[in-house]
């Protein structure tokens, strides 16, 4: 979200953010019972790079997709979009919550 619009949201809902933020517990993550799988532009001390139409990560993820037609499972598919990348922009694969290896194992973005 662009900080134009990330910051006077906060500010216009401080009350409700802050007391959410008060009240997270570090092992919340660990308790949720869902499989939570988080593929990501860059790690957290890089910059995602930008695109004409999309972010470079963005148009590398459809390239990849190829419309709905690849095969692969959530780990190749991670594996490929990074194979695209620039050294400096490694897209983040992360795992929370319930680790459930049948999940990764589908083809991305199916039900």
């Amino acid at each position: 979200m662009p900080p134009e619009v990330s910051l006077p949201t906060y500010r216009n809902n401080k009350e409700f953010y802050d007391e959410i933020l008060k009240n997270l517990k570090p092992e919340s993550r660990e308790q949720a019972r869902a499989a939570i799988l988080l593929v990501s532009g860059c790690q957290e001390n890089q910059l995602s790079a930008d695109g004409d139409f999309n972010g470079l990560f963005t148009a590398q993820l459809l390239r990849v997709w190829r419309e709905g037609t690849f095969t692969g499972d959530y780990p190749t598919f991670y594996r490929e979009i990074r194979k695209r990348m620039p050294p400096n922009q490694t897209p983040n694969y992360f795992r929370t919550g319930q680790v459930n290896e049948q999940f990764e194992a589908q083809t991305p973005f199916t039900i």
